[in-house]
């Protein structure tokens, strides 16, 4: 299912419409380079993408190469793989690992617009939850052992 423009709405917080559904007067502007789709809002005259409030708000890469990031992720390939594999600098594929939270936006784009099942989804969000906890435990370890 993908989003139509009449159920987007206004997502700054300052517009007299913000997250209302009446009223709406959202108009799709163009596309970003990165190849999302880029709106525009006639009362609050803000531009916006529908990536805001998914952990793919604000990173340059394009759907395929989002979809291949967590495709490997989700093959047990380690950062630095991934980086050989894609060609994109590690540090870019960890932000996008670690800003990857569980929510019904992300997890609403990430089926639909960028082309992971549910399943995928969900064996996502174990890895990342068994890798956020073990970075904690190694901190841990290292404030104990000081």
């Amino acid at each position: 299912m993908i989003r139509k423009t009449d159920e987007v709405v206004c997502p700054n917080p300052k517009c007299s419409y913000y997250l209302k559904a009446e009223g709406r007067a959202i108009i799709k502007r163009g596309k970003y380079k990165t190849g999302h789709q880029r709106y525009y809002c006639k009362h609050c005259e803000k531009f916006f993408m529908d990536t805001i409030g998914t952990a793919i708000y604000r990173k340059h890469l394009s759907k395929e190469e989002i979809r291949m990031i967590y495709r490997l992720f989700l093959e047990k390939n380690g950062i630095r793989s991934i980086e050989r594999i894609t060609g994109h600098h590690r540090d870019t594929i960890s932000n996008l690992l670690k800003d990857t939270v569980k929510n019904e936006k992300t997890e609403d784009y990430l089926i639909n617009q960028i082309g992971l099942t549910a399943e995928e989804c969900e064996k996502l969000w174990i890895f990342l939850e068994k890798k956020r906890n073990s970075s904690r435990n190694s901190l841990k370890q290292k404030d104990n052992s000081s």
